[in-house]
């Protein structure tokens, strides 16, 4: 068992390469097997992840077998451990999202997820954006263990994004969706037309899971030495 979904990994990092979601060694992901979970190495490159280059960690990031795991996956322990019903953990410096993570202000109760489209709502959701924390820090897990207790993703500032589901395609698709409403907010340099209070609330309605977006935070808040963007 560990074997086949330690290939459906290796398979899943170098698709998420090919698809420009992240640098080669820019992130690491996970899946929960057993009383564990499986996660990338360290010093692993997503285009050219191989099989034998994760490691079967235990529910509080420690070694079980396997090559020595990436430093990140004291937080993936920390997302299992808070969520039961998560199977799989995508973390990813992935361009979008690690651009915005630069731009705007840290919010931990707040959304920072531009709302372009209904879909940013049904299927993503409120997206809180956590401080600066050193990669790999204990004070990182502890920050993700506290904030992903009610949401499906998390950016990180001037690190990354990252997101979880209830099995590897829909961290994909949470992922997927996040990035294409960010790459709108660049693209416009945030001028382009967010969801209405009225819009925000019927889609709000029809989410079937993850923290709801309140209205007035269909934008981020920006980091007030930020010029010539719409907050």
């Amino acid at each position: 068992m560990a074997a086949a979904l330690a290939a459906r990994l290796a398979e899943e990092a170098r698709d998420l390469y090919r698809m420009g979601l992240t640098s080669s060694s820019g992130g690491n992901l996970s899946h929960r097997e057993s009383d564990g979970f499986l996660v990338s190495a360290t010093n692993t490159a997503f285009s050219r992840q191989r099989p034998e280059e994760f490691a079967e960690c235990d529910l509080q990031g420690g070694r079980v077998n396997g090559p020595a795991p990436s430093k990140e996956a004291a937080f993936h322990a920390a997302i299992y451990r808070a969520r039961p019903e998560v199977q799989a953990v995508l973390h990813l410096h992935a361009p979008d999202s690690l651009a915005l993570s630069c731009l705007a202000a840290p919010t931990e109760g707040g959304n920072v997820l531009p709302v372009h489209s209904s879909y940013a709502v049904t299927r993503v959701g409120r997206v809180p954006l956590l401080p600066y924390l050193p990669p790999g820090a204990p004070v990182l897990a502890e920050a993700v263990g506290r904030t992903c207790r009610d949401v499906n993703a998390l950016l990180l500032q001037n690190h990354g994004v990252i997101t979880w589901g209830r099995g590897l395609e829909e961290a994909r698709d949470i992922l997927e969706e996040l990035e294409q409403n960010v790459r709108v907010w660049l693209a416009s340099h945030g001028q382009a037309r967010v969801l209405s209070d009225e819009e925000l609330t019927e889609a709000n309605a029809r989410a079937g899971h993850g923290a709801r977006i309140r209205p007035g935070e269909q934008r981020p808040r920006l980091l007030p030495d930020v010029r010539g963007w719409q907050a």
